[in-house]
């Protein structure tokens, strides 16, 4: 029961430390909502390390599974030891694994957009995903404070002005 119980909080540790999102995907909370596009042209491409942040759920989850394992070690005083022992071993182990799952590479994108600015965007790279490269015509995907760059090669560079609604009294 109680490694059932581990294998479980693991689980839950390594589905919480999931990057965010990447050239080819969208998180659940990023449907439905609009992002200002604006183009631009890769002028450098670096690869990073990108740290990852500490949310406590490693160590939670590293304390619970340590002191379960510690529950069932002795009795009285030396079973409240192992329990205490057992919760200071997890977390310390919960922490070092939430920080090698969250810890990744990733790379860094200079763009000069159409209007002059350049800037630059770290991004994550999951699996397989192409890099971009320098010269490479993009977007720039703005929303609130989250931008990421994405491919814009497929969409043409001319169009002519949409046809709007013209509002009457």
């Amino acid at each position: 029961m109680r490694k059932t119980l581990s294998v479980f909080l693991a689980a839950i540790l390594i589905m919480a430390c999931t990057p965010r999102n990447s050239l080819m995907q969208y998180s659940e909370g990023d449907v439905g909502i609009s992002t200002l596009v604006e183009f631009g042209t890769i002028v450098s491409v670096r690869r990073i390390h990108i740290r990852g942040e500490q949310s406590g759920t490693g160590a939670a989850i590293g304390g619970l599974s340590g002191a379960a394992t510690g529950s069932v070690i002795g009795s009285g005083q030396g079973n409240t030891a192992a329990i205490i022992g057992g919760a200071a071993v997890g977390i310390a182990a919960g922490m070092l694994t939430e920080k090698l799952i969250k810890d990744r590479d990733g790379i860094e994108y200079t763009v000069t957009k159409e209007n002059g600015v350049t800037l630059t965007i770290a991004q994550n790279v999951v699996g397989d995903e192409p890099i971009l490269n320098t010269g490479q015509r993009v977007m720039v995907q703005s929303s609130g404070s989250y931008q990421r760059v994405i491919p814009a090669d497929q969409l043409p560079t001319q169009i002519n002005r949409p046809k709007g609604i013209k509002v009457v009294d």
